[in-house]
């Protein structure tokens, strides 16, 4: 779940294909059906539409879909006119180049090893099928507190040691002045 959680607050919490709606599922660059693994440098968060629409194409056929649905109404339907197929490879290139740069830069967000060590100290403990949307939700706050921060380390835990009593084993903190 901490790396759902991790992928879904990539690219500042929006869809990594249209960069404007709310990540809410994660997508796999590369279709699993297609080789693709289940490694976050794989996944990328991606909102309900786009994540439906891609569905198990590859980068560039959903690139192109896209742009075609963007710009068709513009194009001219004389392939050598103003706007004909130079003109939509040019909108295709810059699209894809466009979603290309965003998933390098979600691959590379995610290879902060600060920020993964955040995201693993805080939800380790969260099981893959607990309801992620509540998680994202509850998760928000802390994560924008955390990225302005720069990610921080929590602190590190209490120096406990194990003591016998007459009900079992407890736990009592060992002072800072008592070495080992």
């Amino acid at each position: 779940m901490w790396v759902r959680l991790m992928v879904l607050f990539a690219n500042m919490g929006r869809c990594v294909y249209c960069d404007y709606a709310e990540s809410q599922v994660i997508d796999h660059v590369v279709p699993v059906k297609d080789g693709g693994s289940e490694h976050w440098h794989n996944l990328v968060p991606a909102c309900e539409a786009c994540n439906l629409g891609k569905g198990d194409k590859g980068l560039l056929a959903w690139v192109a879909q896209l742009t075609y649905g963007r710009h068709g109404a513009e194009a001219s339907t004389w392939p050598h006119g103003a706007k004909g197929l130079w003109w939509m490879r040019e909108r295709l290139d810059h699209a894809f180049d466009e979603a290309v740069a965003r998933i390098e830069g979600v691959q590379l967000e995610l290879d902060d090893k600060a920020r993964r060590d955040w995201f693993f100290d805080r939800y380790w403990m969260c099981t893959k099928n607990d309801p992620v949307y509540l998680w994202r939700g509850w998760a928000a706050a802390r994560v924008a507190k955390a990225r302005e921060e720069g990610w921080p380390k929590p602190p590190p835990p209490p120096r406990m040691r194990i003591v016998r009593n007459r009900l079992g084993q407890l736990f009592e903190p060992i002072p800072e002045d008592e070495t080992a």
